[in-house]
């Protein structure tokens, strides 16, 4: 066999792993985490259930809910939050807080392309309204942080 020859075999099984490895990549590479019923790149935060429409998303923390509104029915998103969804595409974790500035401890987390629904947030007797219900009916403010250690839903 001469050198030319054994060049190019060597040559192609070269080019050709090379693109099983990258036609592999492409195969497996995954979209943007997004969660249920959230845009691509949003947190969301729902009055009820995740199903239901009335929500409100936020692109980056927020530090006070008291200024902010659900799109159908036009309440105030603190204290009346009963749903999120994260629909991060930069890997961001969705923390949410008791108290406005994140004070009054974290309530719940939620993981880039994952969801929490009121009933599966455990129930403390009364939400911030004064109302039985959830912990997540008294979030507050919103930390967007990079990937924790802290468990999240």
């Amino acid at each position: 066999m001469s050198s030319i020859t054994g060049f190019r075999k060597r040559a192609a099984a070269a080019l050709g792993a090379t693109a099983l490895i990258v036609a592999g990549g492409v195969a497996t590479a995954g979209q943007a985490a997004a969660g249920p019923n959230c845009p691509s790149g949003y947190h969301c935060v729902f009055s009820a259930s995740i199903a239901n429409n009335n929500k409100h998303a936020y692109f980056n923390s927020d530090t006070d809910f008291t200024n902010d509104y659900f799109d159908v029915y036009g309440n105030v998103v603190n204290d009346d939050v009963h749903a999120a969804s994260n629909s991060s595409n930069s890997g961001y974790e969705s923390h949410y807080y008791r108290d406005i500035n994140y004070g009054g401890g974290l309530l719940f987390c939620v993981n880039p392309g994952s969801s929490v629904d009121s009933w599966q947030l455990p129930d403390d007797g009364v939400d911030g309204n004064g109302d039985s219900g959830s912990k997540a009916g008294e979030a507050s403010s919103l930390r967007v942080r990079s990937t924790t250690t802290i468990p999240c839903f």
